[in-house]
């Protein structure tokens, strides 16, 4: 291995996150070369620590001197307990019982994992580990999860290598955990598709289901769920999972079932409920038509912990959208405000949208009640353009839709300066698309009955014709241009 590309290891790995997967390769196999009742007695020595520590386990080392086996999972033990200098000691000592050891090379590369900077010491221990037994498993695994991040290729070439001298090996898995673990999601499914889900462990089924979400492929990932919970029904992640899985694939029952499981059968030990599994339960009971039952969960939801504010922030539009289903406008334009007022990234769209529900909800009433609704909603869209200019278009065309209803026999011509002005905006475009043409269609469409209205046959007729270039094959467009042709004649 170069120099430079031990500095690169040293300077960027990080391996918090690794770790038990690192000490988990081997903690098992070490104890068990060596003699049981040493091995134990040294465990047990350096956990409780008497006043004769030192003392007690100098007389192991030297009743052990020849044993390397027994001299690595000493060592093991004191790395275990925080001790890495001694630990260091001890792997050396083993080489020096047994040389070229591979064992007391892991263990090196296990402690200098553990240093801030210690990826490039850590891959140089296990590669020569790899150099001593090619067939050791665990060498070849490390080496792996340690070049992970920053080489992930090489990571995987190392993994194929082990495939090549211990072809029994499941190599395949441990490739998808491993770039799982480095957000390699695609490379994670592809690794894990080459593994029968019967032959799969515990967290291979969490990575794998989850990476198929993240890519969107949701049938998938439940597949994977579902072969996980026939081995453990009450896992709480791949309940979790499956809840999830089926509010994507808008199997709302099935959802709540998983829910249900999640939130009264799991261990409550083994699972902490999140406010987005609060949030999920709630979509599954909106999904399914049980609104007063997902606003309920939606609440509960809002009082736990806040880990992400955006989701508390979705929560409220959430409540509004059940309210809604529930044709309880005034509290879905409640609840929807407090989303625009959670929420700091809220958008034009987002904004829009308390118009349109404002818009709806007028549509429900009568009378003076309703043309209250609909000016709330007017001003609505007013103040949009003041927030973002670049959706003046979008304000004028509903300013002039909503206009057109407090006035709906036209006498006053509210709606009118707002289609003029908006048929001003697109018709300056180089181009128009389809949206610009239904917003011109709508502009286009007033005026003309406006100056019907208005007994100006002419300018009416002059606008009827412009109907008729968006749409030149409507029959009744037709009709209209020629009976304000004979009129304004």
């Amino acid at each position: 291995m170069s120099n430079n590309k031990k500095i690169k290891i040293m300077n960027t790995m990080k391996y918090f996150m690794m770790g038990a997967l690192l000490f988990g390769c081997s903690l098992g196999t070490m104890a068990q070369d060596g003699t049981p009742a040493d091995v134990d007695a040294v465990r047990n020595l350096v956990k409780n620590k008497p006043a004769d520590y030192d003392k007690q386990l100098k007389a192991f080392v030297k009743a052990n001197k020849k044993n390397a086996n027994n001299i690595v999972a000493m060592g093991r033990a004191l790395m275990e307990e925080g001790d890495t200098v001694q630990a260091a000691s001890f792997a050396q000592q083993a080489l020096a019982a047994k040389k070229n050891f591979a064992p007391a090379y892991i263990l090196l590369g296990d402690i200098a994992s553990q240093k801030e900077n210690g990826g490039g010491e850590a891959a140089s221990n296990y590669q020569l580990a790899i150099d001593a037994d090619p067939k050791n498993p665990d060498a070849y695994r490390k080496y792996a999860i340690v070049y992970s991040k920053i080489d992930p290729e090489g990571s995987n070439e190392k993994l194929e290598e082990l495939r090549a001298q211990c072809p029994d090996v499941a190599v395949d898995a441990f490739k998808g955990r491993i770039n799982y673990n480095v957000q390699r999601y695609s490379s994670a499914i592809e690794a894990y598709s080459k593994v029968g889900l019967d032959k799969l462990e515990r967290i291979d089924f969490i990575n794998y289901a989850r990476a198929l979400q993240l890519a969107q492929k949701f049938d998938e990932s439940q597949q994977v769920v579902v072969a996980g919970l026939a081995k453990e029904p009450l896992n709480g992640t791949l309940n979790r999972f499956a809840m999830m899985n089926c509010n994507d694939l808008k199997n709302y029952a099935e959802a709540i079932k998983y829910a249900d499981v999640l939130f009264t059968k799991v261990d409550k030990d083994s699972v902490k409920l999140k406010d987005i599994d609060y949030q999920n339960y709630g979509k599954a009971l909106h999904g399914n038509g049980q609104y007063e039952e997902a606003i309920a969960k939606f609440n509960e939801a809002l009082a736990q912990p806040a880990e992400d504010k955006s989701l508390h922030a979705d929560l409220y539009k959430s409540i509004s959208d059940s309210y809604k289903s529930l044709k309880d406008y005034p509290k879905a334009i409640e609840s929807y405000k407090q989303y625009l007022e959670a929420n700091a990234d809220a958008d034009a769209t987002d904004w829009a949208g308390l118009g349109i529900l404002q818009n709806s909800y007028a549509r429900t009433l009568q009378g003076d009640e309703k043309i209250a609704a609909l000016t709330t909603a007017d001003q609505t869209y007013a103040s949009l353009v003041e927030k973002f200019a670049d959706a003046e278009e979008y304000a004028l065309w509903q300013r002039g839709r909503i206009n057109a209803q407090i006035d709906g026999d036209l006498s006053q011509g509210l709606a009118k300066p707002y289609f003029e002005r908006l048929a001003e905006l697109i018709t300056a475009h180089e181009t128009v698309d389809d949206a610009d043409k239904t917003r011109l269609f709508d502009a286009y469409s007033f005026l003309m009955r406006f100056y019907v209205k208005n007994k100006d046959s002419k300018t009416a007729y002059e606008y009827a014709k412009k109907l008729q270039e968006l749409q030149p094959d409507d029959a009744e467009i037709q009709k209209v241009v020629e009976a304000l042709a004979k009129a304004a004649n």
